[in-house]
């Protein structure tokens, strides 16, 4: 739809119109004077925020074939029930196997070498409590692979239980979600590959017991007696948490068919260019949809039964000022996914932008970063899939405007006037905080530099040093290389003379 020009946006509340105050930040180096020797850090590009799990892909101790023992987790306990002169003993009904390549029952998706069972009788389990604790504002998703054993495979109707909790003083779980699994043969239906299963927490509410709780896992077989035997498979437990966005997936309130009604989100407010004679009402260019399955016009990865659409307008958008703060020390990456509307097609060249924000001291909007996604038939070449598009802002520093205040969310429409019409169809938002990688803790021990790596769990990096902080990085020399397993990893260096030396760290080539 071609339509005249209209007057430049004027300045509003909503926080689109000043200018990324981390975006130069992008590519900073921070440093700490330590005597002879100085640490830096560059700014890293981060998975999702993932929290470590001892042994999570059972991969400790190494065993030949089979063994009772699992390093780092705790079997459940043996209930007076259980008859060993009948099952055995309760030690075996929980262990490792190793997962031998090439054989016809090799699991063709196992992370690791190895993977746990747990044999198909009540209560048997297992658990681990985590140094992570639950945080505020904050969501956790427990995944775990999971199939039948083909020598032993379970029977129909057979359940597992999936907890998430924290232990009271009395050390008894107190579980703040759960999920039970039922094999079932229509969706395990390869015992030889591990299917994804999930439970999540959806919001730890700052008054919520669980705040500062060390994080428990479960897995417990929870089987009918009339169902035993078999026994189950697991693998590549993993844990993620994220910065809770209310109605991320836009599934309030409910709509029969469209609404213009969008809980917990702000519309942008009617810039006074805006013609309702022409255009309707500014209220209705903002709302929800229903993903109507099994139709044409049905989206096939949405996360939920709803989506959020915004007309290509200038300035129409929705945005949220969330309980969550900027946290020193941490990396923020927001993700939507997006596509057009089939209905009513984007104009090609219509710009949509995704930004993080904050609130200065008179209440306006100061955007950190920004993301603008640009309407071509080449990338969205299937209406009815959403791409995740993001943003992301480097780790906060405690002397940042920004540190501790409220973190604001927008998606809006920034259409050139000339490209007027069609929809944005918007669903699955997420905010993801990771622990920016930092040098911390410098000192000097037994005549060895010696500074601690933090960062997310998992990452690969190497260390470099130099006597001058202004040289090119290629001409720093490499020191050696971490893998950082935990989150926070001690790396030491021998001193290196009595020149002034300084350090760096980089992800591994």
């Amino acid at each position: 739809m071609n339509q005249p020009p209209i007057s430049a946006p004027t300045r509003t509340n909503s926080p689109i119109f000043r200018p990324p105050a981390a975006s130069r930040r992008y590519r900073s180096w921070c440093s700490v004077a330590l005597g002879g020797a100085a640490l830096a850090i560059a700014s890293l590009s981060l998975p999702a925020a993932t929290l470590y799990i001892p042994n999570a892909s059972f991969e400790s101790p190494a065993i030949p074939q089979f063994g009772p023992v699992i390093d780092s987790w705790v079997k459940a306990p043996q209930p007076g029930t259980f008859d060993p002169n009948v099952f055995g003993s309760w030690d075996n009904l929980t262990g490792l196997f190793v997962n031998f390549p090439g054989t016809p029952y090799s699991i063709d998706n196992a992370s690791g070498n190895q993977l746990a069972f747990l044999f198909s009788y009540p209560q048997v389990g297992l658990s681990q409590t985590l140094p992570a604790k639950f945080q505020p504002n904050k969501t956790y998703t427990l995944t775990v692979g999971l199939t039948t054993s083909i020598v032993e495979p379970l029977t129909q109707g057979a359940t597992l239980a999936l907890r998430l909790g924290y232990l009271d003083a009395s050390t008894n779980l107190v579980t703040v979600a759960a999920s039970t699994v039922t094999y079932d043969t229509n969706i395990f239906s390869n015992p030889t590959h591990l299917v994804d299963i999930q439970v999540a927490v959806t919001n730890v509410a700052p008054s919520d017991a669980a705040v500062g709780r060390n994080i428990s896992l479960q897995f417990e077989s929870t089987v009918d007696p009339r169902l035993l035997g078999g026994v189950w498979d697991l693998e590549n437990v993993r844990l993620t948490e994220a910065v809770y966005v209310p109605n991320a997936s836009f599934e309030a309130p409910v709509v029969p068919q469209f609404g213009p009604v969008v809980d917990a989100w702000t519309k942008a407010p009617q810039p006074p260019t805006f013609d309702p004679n022409v255009f309707g009402s500014w209220d209705n260019l903002a709302g929800l949809f229903v993903n109507f399955p099994g139709t044409p016009y049905s989206i096939d990865n949405a996360a939920g039964n709803q989506l959020a659409f915004l007309f290509s307008y200038p300035q129409v958008g929705l945005f949220q000022d969330l309980n969550a703060r900027f946290e020193p020390g941490a990396a923020y990456t927001l993700t939507a996914g997006l596509t057009t509307s089939i209905v009513e097609p984007l104009t090609p060249g219509a710009q949509l932008l995704l930004s993080l924000y904050y609130r200065d001291g008179t209440g306006n909007p100061v955007t950190l970063g920004a993301t603008t996604v640009t309407y071509s038939t080449n990338v969205f070449t299937n209406a009815t899939h959403l791409l995740d598009f993001s943003v992301s802002i480097p780790g906060v520093k405690p002397s940042d405007p920004w540190a501790s205040q409220p973190i604001g969310v927008q998606l809006m429409s920034i259409v050139d006037p000339f490209l007027i019409g069609g929809v944005w169809d918007v669903e699955n938002v997420r905010l993801v905080d990771t622990v920016a990688p930092a040098l911390v803790n410098p000192g000097i021990t037994a005549g060895q530099f010696q500074a601690t790596i933090r960062s997310e769990p998992g990452l690969h990096f190497e260390v470099l040093a130099s006597t001058d902080l202004t040289a090119s990085v290629t001409n720093w020399t490499s020191v050696g290389t971490v893998t950082n397993t935990t989150g926070a990893t001690v790396f030491t260096d021998a001193l290196r003379g009595t020149s002034r030396h300084f350090y760096t760290v980089r992800t591994a080539p």
